[in-house]
């Protein structure tokens, strides 16, 4: 891939301004995402505003500014009980208190948290060090995502004070479901946050000058509601780590392995058990399947249901690395998204981030999740998976069994689906077009 300090001679300088600190290397989603995106970009060029995320590695950037309790109203008061509330991010896994005290307290955090309320009275500002760190660095383009109140403020902010140009990448239609009360937090303490968020989403993506859609539905449904023309960027990754990569099955050959990864939330862990219904009467019937679970994040009861069943096995997250290894031994790949009506709202403009990992395996894929999932469209759009869209561990069986019967059709699949990966999800044309849109941006001044 062309360099980009080849095409143009003097590469403009990203501010990104994102809820996480985009490390030199970890599992998330979003670390995984803009490392592919920048993966040529030169580091000096970016730097990123973050509050959360610090692994306390070297970093993928040049420069890093992390929000402090100068960068708040009541800054003093809210880093002061900070460790209460553990993170800055929309959803929370609640710790578990030592005392009926702690618990309380925790609780109350957690309350203030997921309503957004505590976005409001601690709202973000920028404080003369913040200024001072921007001006030195002298941004030409703000990349921002939002995510939460904050982190939609303050690149409206940043863009007003130093006047570069804004662009607006979001990976999930955070806009529509953000403090909606539909996903567990009290409807009428939210009332006030998603007030807020409906009105900095608009002026956030009114005043981007480079807006960038996550897929094609998203694209359509944004053009739509917000009269701008999207630019779609997905999750890509190099093909050649996975062709290069040696398989490492986690089950004797005797036995047709069925491998998943990703953090099982109440919406996603639920289907394991389908699943696993569906293995007990393959087994039943004598044709051996078992399940592999690859996760470093199940939530506490579903992690307990899915010890006790009977052909799932949990192996730890075996890092960005060696993924592919795993996934490649494996005979068939297991996407499961949801069911639940408020949750396939939020998602319905997302594609899973797992989705272009399974495709590069050339191994067959199995979608199991509402027909009105971003996902479930997305595969069956584009053919790169067999698709259930109803919960039924009898389709589930039934599925299984022809993938096991039928080979050639099962390697069909797979070939279909890398091919597709090559043309969609390829980090060299994904991030050149990424590149360009911001050298465009820039060199129409």
């Amino acid at each position: 891939m062309q360099n980009f300090r080849d095409n143009m001679s003097i590469p403009p300088k990203i501010l990104v301004i994102a809820i996480e600190r985009i490390n030199s290397a970890d599992p998330y989603n979003n670390g995984l995402l803009l490392r592919n995106l920048f993966i040529n970009y030169p580091k000096e060029n970016i730097a990123q505003i973050y509050s959360s995320g610090d692994n306390g590695d070297g970093g993928f950037f040049g420069h890093y500014y992390r929000l402090s309790q100068k960068d708040r109203r009541f800054g003093r008061f809210f880093y002061k009980y900070k460790n209460d509330v553990h993170s800055e991010e929309i959803q929370l896994e609640q710790p578990i208190g030592k005392g009926i005290k702690q618990r309380i307290k925790t609780m109350i955090a957690n309350l203030f948290i997921n309503t957004g309320i505590h976005e409001i009275i601690f709202k973000v500002k920028i404080s003369k060090e913040m200024q001072s760190w921007i001006y030195d660095f002298n941004p030409d383009i703000i990349f921002a995502q939002g995510y939460n109140l904050s982190f939609s403020l303050l690149p409206i902010l940043v863009k007003k004070k130093f006047n570069s140009k804004l662009a607006f990448f979001a990976t999930d239609d955070w806009p529509r479901y953000l403090y909606n009360g539909k996903l567990g937090e009290n409807q009428i303490l939210s009332f006030w946050a998603r007030i807020k968020a409906v009105n900095l989403s608009k002026e956030l993506i009114k005043l981007s000058d480079i807006p960038i859609a996550f897929g094609q539905p998203m694209a359509k449904e944004y053009e739509k509601r917000y009269k701008k023309h999207f630019t779609i960027i997905t999750h890509s990754d190099n093909p050649q780590r996975f062709d290069l990569c040696q398989p490492k099955r986690l089950n004797t050959s005797d036995v047709f392995s069925i491998v998943t990864i990703g953090t099982f939330t109440c919406y996603r862990w639920p289907l394991l058990l389908d699943l696993n219904e569906a293995c007990t009467k393959l087994n039943d019937e004598g044709i051996k399947v078992k399940i592999n679970i690859l996760s470093s994040a199940i939530e506490f009861e579903g992690l307990q249901r899915l010890k006790e069943a009977k052909y799932i096995e949990i192996y730890p997250d075996p890092g960005n690395d060696d993924l592919p290894c795993f996934l490649k031994g494996a005979d068939l790949l297991f996407l499961p998204e949801g069911f639940e009506e408020n949750f396939v709202k939020s998602i319905r403009l997302s594609i899973s981030t797992k989705a272009h990992l399974f495709m590069f395996c050339q191994k067959p894929i199995l979608v199991y999740a509402h027909q009105n999932t971003g996902i479930a469209n997305y595969a069956i759009g584009s053919g790169w998976a067999k698709v259930i869209t109803e919960r039924s561990p009898i389709k589930l069986m039934e599925v299984i069994k022809d993938q096991i019967n039928n080979n050639e059709t099962a390697a069909d699949d797979a070939l279909n689906a890398y091919n597709f990966a090559l043309r969609a999800h390829n980090n060299k044309e994904t991030s050149q077009l990424f590149q360009q849109l911001l050298s465009g941006a820039t060199s129409s001044n």
